[in-house]
């Protein structure tokens, strides 16, 4: 693969399997340090910075895949992930300062070499060592806990330093010595370059970005622990480092044009942990917490569908994902549908994906069109597992499940016809009262195109209608209406272009006949990403294209690659 720099002020730098990332900000002269077994903003761990003679130094930063490069006017620097919890800093002619960022946490010189930190906040340990140069901690703030020692400074010795930060859930005792930067460098970029060569297939434009983009692929798994059974592609290695219960789909998917196995271990994440009564949660951590009380959208039949679409599977996959599937839809059926009316509804806005969207301005336990049309796609799935399973293993329970889920799916589509559609568009009603808003600016509400040539006909060209003259714009699909009047440049679900919807969408539009309209779509979701934004954001604003919220966020990764390779961009 040809040489390529990265932004870390768009794309954490880490690499495969760590738990530890480091990102910059524009504009400012200091590194971030995260540990990625926390999400949010509790997972910032240290600010580094680069001093001379007490002062902060101006600074350049860059990157490649196997290390950050620090350059000023006295000295450089060069970073680096030696493996999954341990960074590496060799520094010549700077001076480094390590300050934790935890409300809570303490550190002891333990000896002339090491030094351990405590982060009650992370509820982990922080072990330095200096190979070279020497250290001395102090506190950040003299009229405040007197003897909290949360700043490690690392002076130079003739003029260089080396040292290492591991972190750890339990505590760390030493490091592996000695630290070898050139030889250790050289091994992350042989892993890195072995990885870069099954970078999928795609057209010849924008090469450089799909290789940034496949490095923030590749740089955002972490090793398999505790809830994560598997190693798992997290959301991003900033902040939403975690996995939420429909982001893995998209990943899933993007593995699969590479990998089967990996990418069904990303389609399997949320199952591991499945509650017994069928629920999924709506995200995760290792030796953390599982997040009950919020879900995500069914959009797993979906997924394995196309998983379907591209791999045989084995019998016990089969059947595994079967149950899993199985208990997942019964739950939506018999757990989300308060009013009984068989159809079901999302308890507030979280739940369904588009935290919130425009939709949900009606209140709470709404009955939104996309949640029929993900659960019909899912009985269809179970559907064609057990026809599957019935022409592998000949038992008349398959054949007999597969009837049950066909019927199942026609019933669910009629009683949604008949609920939701107006006879121009699909409305979303309020469980019990069904009170509705009966022209939503909410691109939630034309979701049902993801159902392509299952969905009526009529009730398709008038979706797709709205679809082009309503909420297509230079970049793409905004989630809501320019022109409706709740737009909002960074309203989140209420305006900006998010990878999700815009993928399920293309799909449909594809399945559906509309082939032109899904290229175009996808061509300008690419552009805008690669060109305008120049990063892999968890969403952009619709009208200028600007990359918005979290960077380097991989359910936009994985989606514009499988646009690439799916529409040869």
């Amino acid at each position: 693969m040809e040489y390529f720099m990265i932004d870390i002020t768009r794309i954490p730098f880490s690499r495969y399997g760590a738990y530890v990332s480091v990102t910059a900000e524009q504009g400012k002269n200091r590194l971030t340090i995260h540990n990625v077994r926390r999400r949010f903003e509790e997972g910032t761990a240290y600010t580094l910075r680069f001093l001379k003679v007490g002062k902060e130094a101006e600074i350049k930063i860059s990157a490649r895949p196997e290390y950050i490069t620090v350059e000023g006017s006295d000295g450089n620097a060069r970073i680096y992930i030696r493996d999954d919890m341990t960074v590496v800093i060799e520094s010549c002619g700077f001076d480094l300062e390590f300050e934790q960022i935890s409300n809570h946490g303490y550190g002891i010189k333990e000896s002339e070499n090491s030094f351990k930190m405590i982060s009650v906040t992370q509820r982990i340990y922080y072990y330095f060592y200096i190979q070279e140069g020497y250290g001395s901690m102090s506190v950040l703030d003299e009229n405040y806990h007197t003897n909290r020692l949360q700043r490690l400074t690392v002076v130079c010795e003739n003029g260089r330093c080396v040292a290492a930060l591991k972190m750890s859930i339990v505590e760390p005792k030493s490091i592996v010595l000695p630290i070898r930067v050139d030889e250790e460098i050289k091994g992350i970029k042989s892993e890195w370059e072995e990885y870069g060569k099954k970078l999928p297939n795609a057209g010849k434009e924008e090469e450089e970005f799909k290789a940034v983009t496949w490095y923030n692929i590749w740089s955002s798994f972490v090793r398999a622990e505790d809830v994560y059974q598997y190693d798992t592609m997290l959301m991003s290695k900033k902040h939403m480092s975690s996995v939420w219960s429909w982001d893995h789909c998209f990943n899933a998917l993007a593995m699969a044009k590479v990998d089967k196995d990996t990418a069904l271990q990303q389609f399997l994440a949320p199952f591991v942990i499945q509650a017994e009564n069928g629920a999924l949660p709506d995200m995760w951590n290792p030796n953390s917490e599982i997040v009950w009380g919020v879900t995500k959208p069914p959009i797993h039949g979906w997924c394995f569908s196309k998983l379907m679409d591209m791999y045989d599977f084995e019998t016990n996959i089969l059947s595994d994902v079967y149950g899993y599937l199985e208990k997942w839809t019964n739950w939506w059926m018999e757990y989300r549908d308060s009013d009984h009316d068989g159809i079901p509804e999302y308890p507030q806005g979280c739940d369904s994906g588009w935290d919130n969207a425009t939709i949900f301005d009606l209140g709470y336990f709404i009955e939104t069109p996309d949640l029929p049309a993900f659960l019909i796609l899912q009985m269809r799935t179970l559907e064609r597992i057990s026809s599957s399973l019935y022409e592998m293993e000949k038992d008349k329970y398959w054949i007999n499940s597969a009837r049950k889920w066909g019927e199942e799916a026609k019933l669910l589509q009629k009683r949604f016809y008949e609920h939701s559609w107006d006879g121009v568009r699909f409305v979303a009603k309020q469980s019990r009262t069904h009170a509705c808003e009966m022209r939503s600016t909410c691109l939630l509400a034309l979701m049902p195109l993801v159902l392509g040539e299952q969905l009526d006909e009529e009730m398709r060209e008038k979706l797709v209608v709205i679809l082009k003259e309503e909420f297509l714009t230079e970049y793409g699909l905004a989630t809501e209406s320019p022109t409706g009047g709740r737009y909002e440049p960074d309203g989140y679900w209420r305006g900006p272009i998010w990878a999700p919807p815009t993928y399920l969408i293309i799909d449909g539009l594809r399945k559906g006949g509309n082939e032109e309209l899904a290229r175009e779509i996808a061509a300008r979701f690419c552009r805008m990403a690669s060109q305008i934004a120049k990063g892999n954001y968890e969403n952009y604003d619709a009208l200028s294209g600007k990359g918005l919220r979290a960077p380097g966020y991989t359910w936009t990764a994985s989606v514009y690659m499988l646009l690439c390779q799916e529409y040869k961009i």
